[in-house]
């Protein structure tokens, strides 16, 4: 009966993580050629996006949508330089109003979508809906799925890994007891299955979000080609692995005998390694230092496995009023002490890695959690002293006297069981939040992202026909290759056709300049450059020279400012 109270309440905790919050994007869009909601004056041959990270794109993840929804994009999304990512366009584009929607994979395997809008010549109405590629990854049914697999990996390794530390190490002679092998079947087979669950799922999970994704073969194949569908296949190979090794030892050793060295070499081996796929496809394989955040990403899961998992194992054996003896008891306060210890150093690491900063824990929702699971490990350590104290009063009394109540032990572990179950829930939520360094660098980035500068204004040059206004764009607005163009109109909002125009760009602060701004006239009332370079960022000062006749001519200066 108490496994099927353990799957129940483990079923129960991955349920409430799927439901919990929906993930924030784990790479944000922090800049496009053309920018969010520009206006241009001439259609581009390409759009480029740029990411906070890397990501993985597939024929379907860049699509340009014109007015009427369909696509005008070649479908070849290719990467550039750094996080750079563009797709070609079919054909010159006629004005109005095109939806940019793009969906991908973050570098720590966590999907991304979104879409905004740019305009040729005017805005316009459009037929494509104003949510248009930002499908909620983590929403419906194969979202909530996803995530209760996530949990469900999570919770069967640390009880794999805790059954095994306690049966091979601590305890070896509690194999005999029905109920700890079934302990350790249960983790095994939460993993396995979680595993292929989330093999099965992750296609849907990245793609469409639909159901009746999840049965298209084709894409467990694309799944199978990335690099979390190695680790997830991976990951099921190593599980099979200890299930030959652990029935290899079953049928060749006596049972309670103690294992060899080999055997706990190559045990510690496979945990190690095991630990090692989930820290190759989360968190820890993006941002900074990942040659260490991996391995200590690893270390802290088989510390928080050897100790939490362990703790489960222990629950069972004294509710069922199992006699652990008293040097067993002793081996694991050890085991759990050295994984305590692990665990601390670990955390601290990676909660700089991931948190950045004091405020980020207050201010960010994977900072929230990060201390909500911080204060469900200090609660856990207080008990796990409890715990300590009476273990050494079982180990101190001599054989044959009366010893401490075993009652107050088992509610004692029992609840530290309890609190760890929460801790793992906390930790599969924590992986599926974007981490607050992350985010904050996001928002840093998006902050510096300017979009066109545009800048209207009015001239007289005091000849015939000589009055108007000018409209100016710079995009993006930001240092390094600029596209600048100049729109002139007559009093009627006509086109102006005049035989010169002329602009510069000076920095009074700086000392910099007139940097002249080589335009050239593309058609009537329109004059551009494609490549224009700023030098850095700051307040400009924009020269506009009008020339209507060979007498005729007026300057307009405007205070611009470029991020």
């Amino acid at each position: 009966m108490w496994i099927v109270a353990l799957v129940a309440c483990l079923a129960g905790l991955g349920l409430s993580i799927a439901g919990a919050s929906p993930a924030e994007a784990h790479a944000v869009l922090t800049s496009s050629t053309p920018a969010r909601g520009a206006v241009i004056a001439e259609p581009p041959s390409r759009v480029q996006l740029v990411f906070s990270e890397g990501i993985t794109l597939t024929s379907d993840s860049l699509r340009v949508l014109d007015p009427q929804g369909r696509r005008v994009d070649d479908a070849r999304p290719r990467a550039e330089d750094g996080n750079a990512y563009a797709v070609g366009l079919r054909a010159e584009l006629p004005n109005g109003t095109y939806t940019v929607a793009y969906q991908g994979v973050s570098a720590d395997s966590h999907p991304i979508a979104g879409a905004f809008t740019f305009s040729v010549g005017a805005p316009s109405a459009t037929s494509v809906s104003a949510d248009a590629g930002t499908r909620n990854p983590d929403a419906g049914v194969v979202g909530r799925a996803y995530a209760a697999g996530r949990f469900g990996a999570y919770g069967g390794v640390i009880l794999l890994f805790g059954a095994s530390c306690f049966l091979l190490w601590c305890w070896p002679e509690g194999q005999a007891h029905s109920h700890l092998r079934r302990a350790l079947a249960v983790g095994w087979g939460m993993a396995f299955c979680s595993t292929l669950a989330l093999l099965a799922l992750r296609g849907a999970y990245t793609g469409t979000g639909r159901v009746e994704d999840v049965a298209d073969l084709s894409r467990l194949v694309q799944v199978l080609r990335t690099k979390t569908g190695v680790l997830l296949g991976v990951r099921a190979v190593l599980l099979i692995a200890c299930a030959v090794l652990w029935v290899r030892r079953a049928t060749s050793s006596a049972v309670g005998s103690r294992p060899s060295g080999w055997l706990l070499g190559w045990s510690a081996l496979a945990a190690a390694s095991l630990a090692g796929t989930w820290a190759g496809a989360e968190h820890a394989s993006a941002g900074l230092q990942r040659l260490v955040a991996v391995p200590v990403d690893t270390v802290h899961l088989l510390a928080a496995g050897t100790w939490v998992g362990g703790l489960f194992v222990l629950t069972v054996a004294l509710l069922r009023r199992t006699e652990v003896p008293a040097d067993a008891l002793a081996r694991f306060s050890r085991v759990a002490f050295v994984s305590v210890c692990a665990l601390v150093v670990t955390g601290l690491y990676q909660a700089w890695r991931q948190v950045g900063s004091p405020s980020a824990l207050l201010e960010t929702r994977f900072g929230l959690l990060l201390l909500a699971k911080l204060g469900a490990v200090a609660v856990l350590l207080c008990l796990g002293y409890v715990s300590h104290r009476w273990t050494r009063r079982f180990t101190r009394t001599a054989p044959g006297s009366p010893g401490p109540p075993l009652p107050r032990l088992r509610r004692s572990v029992a609840s530290e069981a309890v609190l760890g179950l929460c801790v793992i829930a906390l930790t599969a939520a924590l992986t599926s939040t974007e981490p607050a360094r992350s985010e904050a660098s996001a928002a840093a980035a998006m902050s510096r992202v300017a979009g066109p500068v545009s800048v209207e204004v009015a001239f007289d040059t005091g000849g015939p026909k000589g009055s108007g206004s000018a409209l100016v764009i710079i995009d993006p607005g930001l240092p390094g290759a600029n596209g600048v163009h100049v729109t002139l109109t007559d009093p009627a909002d006509m086109p102006l056709d005049v035989p010169a125009v002329e602009a510069s760009l000076t920095s009074p602060s700086h000392g910099i300049g007139p940097l002249p701004i080589p335009l050239r006239r593309v058609s009537e009332g329109h004059w551009t450059v494609p490549d224009f370079q700023v030098p850095m960022p700051g307040d400009w000062e924009l020269a506009l020279t009008v020339r209507t006749s060979d007498i005729d001519q007026t300057t307009v200066r405007r205070p611009v400012r470029l991020r």
